[in-house]
């Protein structure tokens, strides 16, 4: 799964490494990282202010991720 930010400036990815990826779009550059779940990231989506990315996993539970710190 990916999710572009409200702005169009940063893509968010789901991964089955149990990871979510930030990417700049303009520059294809990685931005950031978040990792806490235990098993495979099925889906992303942005907050409408761009400012929470929520994820959910096959590890059954759905978290919530600050885009500035990755808590």
């Amino acid at each position: 799964s990916v999710a572009f930010s409200p702005d169009g400036k940063t893509v968010a990815s789901a991964s089955e490494d149990k990871t979510i990826k930030l990417w700049n779009i303009s520059t294809g550059q990685q931005i950031s990282t978040f990792t806490g779940h235990t098993d495979k990231v099925f889906s992303v989506a942005f907050s409408p202010d761009g400012k929470t990315v929520a994820s959910a996993s096959e590890d059954n539970t759905i978290k919530l991720w600050n885009i500035s710190t990755g808590k």
